[in-house]
């Protein structure tokens, strides 16, 4: 079993709101829910969507399965994510194994 992040990397708070669907012209979520023991790491990566348009990810996202809170918490495609100021759209969810028993941690991709 590989170690768990350690929770003095773990530094940040997030609040995660479910993408529950979209009603006309809007979208809209969940009730919030609190992430804490994560990480959050700048990055300018670009992606191309099917359609040919460029999608720019402004954050990584860490999730560690056995520090962050509320465990086994992760957000999905469309959910809304809020570091600070900044409000997130999740484009991205990506398990990282280090063994055979289960994920270790996820990363995920801010836009």
């Amino acid at each position: 079993m590989a170690s768990p992040i350690m929770r003095r990397l773990l530094v940040h708070a997030a609040t995660l709101e479910r993408y529950t669907g979209t009603t006309g012209h809007s979208v809209t979520y969940g009730p919030a829910l609190t992430l804490l023991f994560v990480r959050f790491e700048p990055v300018k990566q670009n992606a191309m969507s099917s359609l040919g348009d460029a999608k720019d990810d402004l954050f990584t996202l860490y999730i560690d399965c056995a520090n962050t809170l509320p465990l086994g918490t992760v957000p999905a495609v469309k959910d809304r994510i809020t570091f600070g100021a900044v409000t997130l759209t999740v484009r991205e969810v990506r398990a990282c194994f280090a063994d055979a028993s289960g994920p270790h941690h996820y990363e995920v991709k801010c836009a």
